[in-house]
């Protein structure tokens, strides 16, 4: 019994020492950014902002549509339009 408790034990520490070294990386990043306006008709749900210093290689806005589709944007620092579409989304929530 011994023997397979000890292996046992050995399975999970090592499991638990992956999913550490794992959580930090992001899961999903925009690697390639399009500066081109989307249309109107994709209806846009929420938008998150992804950086480099949590682990991305760009700084970029993701938009969210209501269909579960990801569109890779500039950072609104580097963009007025999608300064514009943010602070308008904002509005029409508020």
């Amino acid at each position: 019994m011994a023997p397979r408790l000890a292996a046992l034990l050995l399975v999970v520490t090592v499991c638990l020492g992956y999913t550490q070294a794992f959580s930090d990386l992001p899961l999903d990043c925009c690697l390639v950014v399009t500066d081109m306006p989307f249309p109107r008709s994709f209806k846009v749900v929420a938008h998150l902002l992804q950086t480099t210093d949590r682990g991305c290689d760009i700084d970029a806005t993701v938009f969210i549509t209501k269909t579960g589709m990801r569109l890779c944007t500039p950072h609104p620092k580097d963009s007025a339009w999608v300064a514009k579409y943010i602070k308008r989304m904002e509005k029409v929530r508020n």
